[in-house]
């Protein structure tokens, strides 16, 4: 009787597996950090996406929320470095690049992707911002500052139009057998209505008149752009809007653990007054240390 085995596949020999080099096109390895940035872009570019922008200026809204440095990011975008400030603060001032702006910050705070720095960063410039630079209430001359004798002084269109209501005038009294009405120059011309007030002015006693003044949006700094929240138009007209610096004080405070707990507050003696400030002041230093060093990290230094 012959005896059948079942042979089996061949034994294969030992050998070395070779490992693949990594490709060009390979991904590199990314930290947490990294990969948090990386869904901080796909999602403000999603977002971005929808709106109805040019490319140039959906590219500096992504950019933008990446640090809230406008001029950096208008150079990122491809502006020139010479025009970065002012694209930056023409691009902000539009209602839309606001509403792109907003609607991926908020998104960040829904999916819990926001950076803590950049909160931070957001703070201090809030609270640190000039409103004066923004908004300003004026003291200007009065039309008798600085006329002739110091008597009413006209602009050239209200002196052209002076004269043409009393040409007007004479004709109808020249049809009524009336005399003329003579022309009297009075402080004559050269009122420009955003000079100092005249300080020995008969009228205003020197104080002038008070005027509200609002900076060109278009064109704010880094000084006061982070307090600028946008226009309101109201039944007694435009009313600027500010972020509010004593929230954005407090919210530093609070992370920076200023307040003392209620608890504490009962049992401990609290802070005076000269010592809470001592300690908010050395918080502050600390933040914009800390704000600096982000900068550097970004390369969006700014000189001054």
């Amino acid at each position: 009787m012959t005896k059948v085995t079942k042979s089996g596949p061949p034994a294969r020999k030992a050998t070395k597996k070779a490992v693949k080099a990594p490709t060009k096109d390979a991904a590199p390895e990314v930290s947490v950090d990294d990969s948090a940035a990386q869904v901080r872009l796909r999602r403000a570019r999603e977002i971005v996406n929808a709106f109805d922008l040019p490319p140039k200026t959906k590219l500096f809204v992504i950019e933008y929320t990446k640090d809230m440095n406008g001029t950096q990011a208008a150079i990122r975008a491809g502006y020139s470095a010479k025009t970065a400030q002012e694209q930056s603060s023409q691009q902000l001032s539009k209602l839309m690049v606001k509403q792109a702006v907003d609607a991926v910050m908020n998104d960040r705070i829904e999916q819990g992707i926001f950076d803590g720095d950049m909160v931070i960063s957001r703070w201090v410039e809030i609270s640190q911002a000039n409103p004066n630079s923004l908004t300003q209430y004026r003291r200007v001359n009065c039309r008798y500052c600085w006329g002739e004798g110091h008597r009413y002084q006209f602009t050239p269109a209200e002196m052209e139009d002076a004269k043409q209501a009393l040409f007007d005038a004479n004709v109808k009294r020249v049809l009524d057998e009336l005399p003329e009405l003579e022309w009297d120059d009075k402080g004559g011309l050269g009122f420009v209505g955003n000079r100092d007030p005249h300080p020995e002015c008969p009228e205003c006693w020197g104080e002038g008149v008070g005027r509200p003044f609002f900076t060109d949006t278009r064109k704010l700094g880094r000084e006061s752009l982070p307090l600028y929240a946008g226009v309101k138009q109201t039944k007694d007209g435009l009313e600027i809007q500010m972020h509010n610096q004593t929230d954005a004080l407090d919210k530093l405070a609070r992370h920076f653990g200023l307040y003392k707990d209620k608890l504490a507050d009962a049992v401990e003696k609290s802070y005076t007054r000269e010592a809470l400030e001592e300690r908010f002041a050395g918080a502050m230093l600390r933040a914009q240390e800390r704000q600096r060093q982000v900068d550097e990290e970004r390369g969006t230094v700014v000189n001054g």
